[in-house]
Formats: C-alpha cells, sequence, structure tokens
C-alpha cells in the first residue's frame, strides 16, 4: 500500500461508531491499522463493537458518551491526547432520528433533540479537532450527512432533513476555513442503507424506494466506509469541501 493511501498509525475519532455505518467505519480503519476512539451513547453496543475491532488486531479504545454533549466531547478529546498525544482523523457519524411528524405534530423538543445530534455533534467535535490539527498543519475531517440533506426526501423526519443540508453547509464552510492549515473537510452523503431500524421503518415502502435507485439495490455500510475512508488519506489532500454522493444513482448532483 502506497503512503497516499495508507492510514496506519493515524489516530481516528470515529463518532456514531456502535452500530451502522459508524461500525462499518471502525470495522474499515481498523482493517487499515489506524488507531481509534470510538464513542457512542449505547454501551453495550459500543463496547461490543470496540471488542470486535480489538479482536481483529486494531489499537481501540470505547468512550460511551453523547456528541452533542459539551463536557462528553471535550473529555473524549482529553483521552485522545492522553492515549496518543495526537489526532489525524475525525469522523462525525453520530446522529439519527426516531420518528417522522408532520410539522403541525413536530415538538420543538424532539426539533432540538435531533438537531444537535445530527448537527451540534458534528460542531462540537471540529471545534476540538481543529484545535489539534491546526498547529500540526494536517488533519482529515469527515461528516456523514444524508441523501436526505441534498434532496429532501420523506422517508426521513423533518428536523434530521434540516441538520443533514446543515452538515453539507457546515463542511463547505469549515473547509473554507481549514484550506490553508494543511486540514481538509468534506462530507459523504449517503443513500438508502438498511440497517435493522430502517428496515423497520421502510418495510411498507421498500420496494416503492428501490424502483427510484438506478441501481435497484440499497447500499451496504461498507460502502459508505470505503467513501469515507478515502477522504480520510493522505492520498484525498487536494479534495475539501466536497460532498460525495454514495447512493446508487439516486441523486446525482
Amino acid at each position: 500500500m502506497s503512503a497516499r493511501s495508507s492510514i496506519e498509525g493515524h489516530v481516528a475519532i470515529i463518532t456514531g461508531g456502535a452500530v451502522g455505518i459508524g461500525a462499518a467505519c471502525v470495522d474499515r480503519f481498523a482493517r487499515e491499522g489506524a488507531r481509534i476512539l470510538l464513542l457512542d451513547r449505547d454501551g453495550a453496543k459500543g463496547e461490543k463493537a470496540a471488542a470486535r475491532a480489538r479482536a481483529a488486531g486494531a489499537e481501540i479504545l470505547f468512550a460511551e458518551g453523547d456528541a452533542s454533549v459539551k463536557a462528553d466531547v471535550e473529555a473524549l478529546f482529553r483521552r485522545t491526547d492522553a492515549e496518543w498525544g495526537r489526532l489525524d482523523i475525525l469522523v462525525n457519524c453520530a446522529g439519527g432520528f426516531f420518528e417522522n411528524s408532520a410539522i403541525e405534530d413536530l415538538e420543538a423538543e424532539e426539533w432540538d433533540r435531533v438537531v444537535a445530534w445530527n448537527l451540534k455533534s458534528a460542531y462540537l467535535c471540529c471545534r476540538e479537532a481543529v484545535k489539534r490539527m491546526k498547529p500540526k498543519g494536517y488533519g482529515r475531517i469527515v461528516n456523514v450527512a444524508s441523501i436526505t440533506g441534498r434532496t429532501g426526501v420523506l422517508q426521513t423526519s423533518l428536523p434530521y432533513g434540516a441538520a443533514k443540508a446543515g452538515m453539507v453547509g457546515f463542511t463547505r464552510r469549515l473547509a473554507a476555513e481549514l484550506a490553508a492549515h494543511g486540514v481538509t473537510a468534506n462530507a459523504v452523503a449517503p443513500g438508502l442503507v438498511l440497517s435493522p431500524r430502517v428496515a423497520k421503518m421502510h418495510k411498507d415502502r421498500l420496494p416503492e424506494i428501490l424502483e427510484g435507485i438506478p441501481m435497484g439495490r440499497p447500499g451496504e455500510a461498507e460502502e459508505i466506509a470505503d467513501a469515507v475512508w478515502y477522504l480520510s488519506t493522505p492520498g484525498a489532500s487536494y479534495v475539501t469541501g466536497a460532498t460525495l454522493d454514495v447512493n446508487g444513482g439516486h441523486f446525482i448532483g
């Protein structure tokens, strides 16, 4: 493997890494030899994901916490400092939603909660990451957005769609700010990926949704992780402010 494509020995923080796309990113980074600090709110699933990567030979730590809570994020980065004394990669994958309410039924508390999970979390983590990346003139930030932030699809909730669109705008603005400092910021916007939760949510409409995807199938979490990995490598040095759509042709921007 060339140095341009290798993240072996690089230190990576991956939020929301216990299940789904986040867990696939943990597995991919582990195979590539990165040192990983995984953050997730679910202690049991987070420990399981870390144990799986550790069994495969990875150097990995798990921190139970909420990426939308400032104190938890600051503690996470202090732990990274204490353990490895550096940070090369940040992958913001924390987020999600549980209800898809019409706007007249959407309570302000739910709006705040979902926007915090999906957008405030990225701001808090990027704020800490940049403090460590800028002084050394190197860093890779990858924010996981969504096709709903690109198209406004109805299968996801209103605050989730707003937050993911915000993630795309946040990434562009951040990239412009960091470009002169050797730090890149990019986003990956997945299309339909059938995690157990998503499969249950869309079980009655899945054939209809698949008809709108030119490849005729949902994506695999590992396919999203491959895109995240590329944007995290030294070889992606001239890519910043981009949103990479990984959706089987469902949206071509």
